[in-house]
């Protein structure tokens, strides 16, 4: 069963759309939708939303701050954002802004958990060394003429 006003894919019997919330119980429209017709993964294929972001602010600070390889990877997409939705290509555009988006988060998270572990490291490394120079302190201090 498909949604009568935007063609998303719905459970059967169901009285409202799960996607633009329209009341299936009323009399269909002229026209009838398809999976093939009507894609449901992106929204903008449904006429509902409109322009996607292109997030190319957010895809120039992880390039710039961050991660570069992930923060170049979104920037490509991001800058293919408006173009895919000035030609019409809608699906293509909320596909570009999906992409640029999630490689700028990923860049932006291994970002942090590359600094989180940085820390560790080195306050476990600083706690390692005054433990040894502790040690090494009472080795010397119970013995202090063995190496003479």
């Amino acid at each position: 069963m498909y949604c009568k006003d935007c063609g998303a894919e719905l459970p059967p019997g169901a009285k409202f759309c799960t996607v633009c919330g329209s009341d299936q119980t009323t009399a269909p429209p002229q026209q009838t939708f398809s999976p093939s017709s009507v894609p449901s993964r992106y929204p903008a294929s449904t006429g509902n939303y409109g322009k996607p972001g292109n997030y190319l602010v957010l895809s120039v600070l992880v390039t710039l701050c961050c991660c570069t390889p992930f923060g170049v990877v979104a920037l490509i997409y991001a800058s293919q954002v408006d173009s895919c939705w000035n030609r019409g290509n809608v699906e293509e555009a909320w596909k570009n802004s999906r992409l640029a988006r999630n490689w700028s988060l990923w860049g932006l998270g291994l970002t942090i958990v590359f600094w989180i572990l940085y820390i560790i490291l080195i306050v476990v490394g600083v706690l390692a060394e005054e433990w040894n120079i502790f040690r090494f302190d009472e080795y010397y201090t119970a013995a202090p003429y063995f190496f003479l």
